[in-house]
């Protein structure tokens, strides 16, 4: 079986956000020249088109991401893209769709572990795809600039109730604060923005976000009354939604791998006390279902042969089975095998293999769904000391996921 190669984290230390207003009607026409034009070059001139998106709710905002290596190589490749054929046989063009074109933060990656990770090719040109994924760009305007100490608070308190109401955090950024390499784009200063983003496999899923988000106690009480006496301004929230040849939202095709690999202790993480989990699951799998079914469940970890091996029992009392992972740890390839027993069945399922880069874990394997072939792909992702959550997703046609499973996970220690 052919395998693309796997997602892998985007380097660039440098992010412009850029937020283009556009005269009415006209933001299909920028795309497509966009798209057509400006893409690879761009790329051809040291500088990486990392996302480029409709603003959800705005008809006439285009929003897109770039990234550079540093802020001098940021000057060179701008000017060679800004003073290069490409963009003088099409600036006319571009530049009558737009209305204002400055509203532009420069962004840097909080660490090494917060850059977005990127599939490794992107849709053709003319690519008639749209993903239906949603992202969400939410800045934070704060009084003073990010420290270790607001750091704390996003990874303790905010990060936690996003991640539980379904929008774990996939990027962060902060303020470049240093001049502006290429005065001939402006950008905005005088402000400390902290930049997260988040994925959604669907509509449905964000809006689900926002309402569970809004219900929360924790949210309201406690966390969003914190987070205000830091911000200058109130928070913005941009939903976005990738045009065809956006590498941020498009994972498909996959990126299916067997290769990924991770660390003996990337699961320690589990050990210790007994986790509580809210299970989100489809009822039909494979048929564009979005009818879900939550229920309540408990997981207790325990860590075998230093590791290597570890294991987790998991109920779900108003089903009335149980489920239980087997996760093997092969030092030679440096890569995890994890297995699933279902007391329903009491068979051995098929394995998915990989590991974790930084707090993200993905894994990846062949299975059936109702005797239908299907590539399997498992997504941990670490919140924190007590929280985190998993997510299952099938492929029935090798070229989209569909997530039908998730579990926020939050430990109760004893």
């Amino acid at each position: 079986m052919d395998h693309t190669a796997p997602p892998a984290r985007d380097t660039s230390a440098v992010i412009e956000l850029r937020q283009y207003t556009l005269h009415p009607g006209r933001r299909d026409e920028l795309i497509e020249l966009f798209e057509r034009e400006f893409i690879e070059p761009q790329e051809a001139a040291g500088m990486r088109v990392i996302g480029t998106f409709r603003q959800q709710g705005k008809p006439d905002r285009f929003v897109w991401l770039r990234g550079f290596r540093d802020m001098s190589s940021r000057a060179t490749a701008l000017q060679s893209f800004y003073g290069g054929p490409v963009w003088k046989a099409n600036r006319t063009a571009a530049n009558a769709t737009m209305i204002d074109s400055d509203n532009v933060l420069l962004l840097r990656p909080v660490d090494a572990q917060s850059g977005f990770v990127l599939p490794a090719q992107r849709p053709s040109v003319g690519s008639a795809q749209r993903a239906t994924t949603i992202i969400t760009a939410t800045l934070y305007l704060l009084t003073s600039p990010v420290d270790a100490d607001f750091l704390r608070f996003f990874d303790s308190q905010v990060s936690p109730v996003m991640a539980a109401t379904g929008a774990a955090p996939i990027a962060r950024f902060q303020t470049e604060y240093a001049q502006n390499s290429f005065p001939a784009l402006p950008v905005r200063t005088g402000e400390h923005a902290f930049v997260w983003f988040a994925a959604f496999a669907t509509p449905a899923e964000h809006q689900r976000h926002a309402a569970e988000l809004a219900q929360s106690p924790e949210w309201r009480e406690r966390v969003a009354p914190a987070l205000a006496q830091r911000l200058a301004s109130p928070a913005e929230e941009l939903v976005l939604e990738p045009t065809a040849r956006s590498l941020l939202g498009h994972l498909d095709p996959p990126g299916y791998t067997l290769e990924r690999t991770g660390d003996v202790h990337d699961f320690d993480f589990l050990a210790g006390g007994r986790w509580i989990m809210a299970n989100r699951r489809l009822k039909l799998r494979g048929v564009g279902s979005q009818d879900w079914d939550e229920f309540p469940g408990t997981s207790r970890a325990t860590l075998h042969m230093g590791g290597v091996v570890n294991s987790d029992e998991n109920q779900f009392t108003t089903k009335g089975w149980t489920g239980m992972t087997v996760r093997l740890f092969n030092t030679e390839k440096r890569q995890w095998a994890i297995y699933w027993i279902d007391s329903r069945k009491g068979v051995l399922f098929p394995p998915v293999f990989g590991g974790f880069e930084g707090n993200r874990g993905e894994f990846y394997g062949e299975d059936t769904d109702d005797g239908r072939p299907v590539k399997a792909r498992f997504i941990w992702t670490r919140l924190g000391a007590d929280t985190a959550r998993w997510e299952q997703a099938f492929s029935y046609d090798d070229r989209t996921w569909e997530t039908n499973w998730t579990i926020d996970l939050k430990r109760v220690r004893e």
